[in-house]
């Protein structure tokens, strides 16, 4: 995303990347916004530049557990994981 962005000429640029169980956003301002580590579903996880896990994605399946509604990480089209 940021080299095509910037051969385009463009420094600020938000990132949406909506896949089959997740949809992660992640922004430049001119530079990346470095961190060492991330959370992914309460679990830390080396990274290099911030990425935010949003929401499910456009496959994940919406179901009721008697106690709340959950999205994910079951999908309908994807094999979460592999």
């Amino acid at each position: 995303m940021v080299r095509v962005t910037r051969a385009a000429g463009f420094w600020r640029v938000i990132g949406f990347d909506m896949g089959g169980t997740s949809t992660d956003v992640s922004h430049i301002n001119g530079e990346f916004e470095r961190v060492f580590e991330t959370q992914v579903r309460r679990q830390s996880t080396p990274a290099d530049m911030s990425i935010y896990t949003v929401a499910a994605g456009v496959g994940s399946v919406l179901g009721f557990d008697a106690a709340r509604m959950r999205v994910g990480p079951d999908s309908a089209g994807a094999n979460p994981g592999a």
